[in-house]
């Protein structure tokens, strides 16, 4: 049981406290003074009132740290008090003195219910084997499940010999009917024990407590928890015992065994490993599926070299199920011989039949990345310029999972082979392709995915991959790679599928090369990408090279293009609203269209401020914007009505800003009413005012 050196004051002892200065201030004296007498003095003649109790728990606390031997009486004399009986424990557990032990003995001996509980709680505390005697003794005289339960848990924390004893044989009784509470603290107790034997190295006796705990009758945690510890302090004579727990009936039991099998030391292991092999056949096989998976759980050498060639041969004759697990387990005993370890799965006409099962095909190409040494890496190598273009004919599942396995792998040796796949090949297998080539290019062989998208109509098929691609290499120097590609290329469609990149990379030389784009017979393409540039970094020179299209474009769908470009950028990204008045300004005055216009005052809803409401006013001077004008102001008031709901307009203020903002709201407003033929926005203005 956790001790804690102050318990929670209720809130009566805490009204005393405050209500009594001078009780306050003796506390303050109780907590600093190492002088007993003074404490002991404190414990003599308390009352009942909240007020003593919280004096006397003060003091009992502070002789814990100071008090001597002489301290023990009145300690002992508040043990069968109910509110002071767990501070005079706090102290005598405390003490380093046997007349302690002697005077919870004693009390032991007089006491019932909750006192006696926590009194035998602190004789366990005390963990002297001399006690257990007296504890038994309780045990047999006392009916209360409560005191009981007090008892085998303080035996189980004395953990002597006899006090093991005692606890193996309530165990070997018969717990049928027993409280469910008292089964529970026993198994605890027994644990308890077993957990400071095996600790003190004493692994014969650690052993006898956990086979107690596994009795019937106990609680299943306990049980599986004495399973599992029993074989563990047994080491490598537990062998036999593991195989006949694996085969017995009890899930819990198998568990237990098959856990041990993971985590038994490297010294005890391989005599484990080769007993299950030797039993391997004689189980069914949902538990030589459980097996293996143990099996190749093993970190050791010793343990792997055991259980490889059982892995390989199931990998290459077993059941699917098997397959599956041999699989699994080769990712970590594999190492034994890498090559070996993927030799049942190579993708021949038999092998390629494995793939059919999903988990068996998962199973496989988890495999296949996992296994990592130069021996592999080179057979992975030469297969992908031998084998694997005629692999993929096989079946179409073996294909998707040797094309998974070169792409997670990320073999670049198979770019050429992945390009003729990609060129020959339709549907799932040519996206296979294409996807593990857009994980292995770099920026030297950038052009062979560039090459393999040639005649792909699905854009935003060639987007994705191409910016898989890209976002693994450093931007700029991708871009300029691109931009290299798209200069050289002589075909439109093509260049088309590679302005979305550009657009992707983002940066100055990507924006350079869309922006070069505009001026050839990609225009189309390269407007359109310029209308969706999403790096933020790049806001205003993109700003700019919308703008200068809108100022030159001959054509009015460029033109218009250029200025809805320019105007996207104050309404989606974050700059000063200075800044964005300025580049409506510009916006307007550039664009021909009065529906180009007017994207200015979408600009300035999205800004919810009193300089945004004048500025939107501006344009009400003009007749054709007037209602597009007052419409904007009055929504972008509204909106800091409801954002700023304590903020009254007219109310004299300290602070300048402020002070203009509620002056232009209002004076705004005011000339909307004047302006405005419409009378819902009339009425909406008005009510602001």
């Amino acid at each position: 049981m956790k001790k804690y050196a102050f318990s929670f004051l209720s809130s009566a002892l805490l009204a005393a406290v405050v209500a009594s200065p001078a009780l306050a201030q003796d506390v303050d004296a109780l907590l600093t003074t190492s002088d007993e007498a003074v404490l002991l003095q404190a414990i003599d003649g308390a009352g009942s009132e909240p007020a003593d109790i919280h004096r006397v728990n003060i003091a009992v606390k502070r002789l814990a740290v100071v008090g001597s031997e002489a301290s023990i009486p009145k300690l002992a004399a508040l043990l069968a008090n109910e509110k002071q009986s767990f501070n005079a424990r706090f102290a005598l557990e405390a003490f380093p003195f046997d007349a302690a032990d002697a005077a919870l003995a004693e009390a032991a001996g007089k006491l019932d219910g909750a006192c006696l509980v926590g009194v035998i709680d602190s004789i366990g505390v005390r963990g002297k084997a001399e006690s257990v005697e007296l504890l038994t003794k309780i045990y047999a005289e006392k009916d209360d499940v409560a005191v009981k339960k007090a008892v085998v848990a303080a035996l189980g924390a004395i953990a002597s010999d006899e006090a093991a004893g005692f606890l193996v044989s309530e165990a070997k009784k018969d717990l049928n009917g027993a409280d469910p509470l008292f089964l529970r603290g026993l198994g605890d107790a027994i644990l308890d024990a077993a957990e400071a034997r095996e600790k003190a190295g004493v692994l014969v006796g650690a052993a006898a407590l956990y086979d107690a705990a596994t009795t019937a009758g106990l609680p299943n945690f306990v049980r599986e928890a004495g399973t599992y510890r029993a074989l563990i302090c047994r080491g490598a004579e537990s062998a036999a015992k593991i195989v006949e727990l694996i085969k017995g009936d009890d899930q819990q039991t198998v568990d237990a065994a098959l856990k041990t099998v993971r985590e038994f030391n490297d010294a005890d292991a391989p005599k484990v490993v080769e007993t299950l092999l030797a039993a391997f056949d004689s189980f069914p096989e949902a538990k030589q599926i459980l097996v293996l998976r143990a099996l190749g759980d093993r970190k050791d050498d010793a343990s792997k070299k055991l259980v490889f060639p059982k892995a390989v041969a199931l990998a290459n004759d077993g059941s699917v199920a098997l397959k599956t697990a041999a699989a699994k387990a080769l990712i970590n005993v594999g190492s034994v011989d890498t090559v070996a370890a993927f030799d049942p799965f190579a993708a021949d006409e038999a092998d390629a039949k494995n793939f059919d099962d999903k988990k068996l095909g998962d199973a496989i190409v988890a495999l296949g990345v996992a296994l990592d040494d130069e021996k592999f890496a080179a057979a992975v190598d030469k297969f992908v310029a031998e084998d694997l273009e005629g692999a993929i004919e096989l079946s179409e599942a073996a294909a998707l999972g040797m094309l998974k396995i070169v792409e997670l792998r990320r073999v670049e040796k198979a770019g050429p082979v992945l390009v003729k796949i990609a060129s020959t090949k339709k549907g799932a297998v040519r996206d296979a392709a294409l996807a593990a080539l857009s994980e292995i290019v770099s920026l030297d062989n950038l052009d062979l995915l560039v090459a393999a998208l040639d005649g792909e109509t699905d854009d935003a098929k060639v987007d994705w991959l191409l910016r898989a691609a890209c976002t693994r290499m450093p931007r700029e120097e991708c871009a300029a790679k691109v931009a290299d590609l798209f200069a050289k290329e002589t075909n439109v469609d093509a260049k088309n599928k590679m302005l979305p990149l550009l657009k992707q990379i983002g940066g100055p030389t990507a924006l350079a090369a869309v922006a070069n784009a505009c001026n050839g017979p990609t225009v189309d393409k390269a407007t359109q990408i310029l209308g969706e540039w999403n790096t933020p970094s790049d806001a205003e020179a993109v700003a700019d090279v919308c703008l200068k299209i809108a100022q030159q474009a001959r054509d009015a769908k460029y033109h218009s293009r250029g200025i809805r470009g320019y105007v996207r950028i104050p309404r989606q990204f974050d700059m000063p609203v200075a800044r964005k008045i300025e580049m409506c300004k510009i916006a307007f005055e550039t664009a021909r269209r009065a529906e180009d216009k007017a994207l200015i005052f979408e600009v300035f809803k999205r800004n919810i401020v009193a300089d945004n409401v004048v500025a939107a006013l501006e344009y009400a001077k003009h007749d054709e914007f007037k209602e597009a004008a007052c419409e904007a102001a009055v929504v972008v008031a509204e909106k800091i009505r409801v954002s700023q709901p304590e903020w009254k307009w007219d109310a004299q203020t300290d602070d300048a800003a402020k002070a203009k903002a509620g002056k232009d709201l209002i004076d705004s407003m005011k000339r909307v009413v004047d302006t405005t033929s419409n009378a819902d926005l009339k009425a909406r203005a008005q009510k602001l005012l």
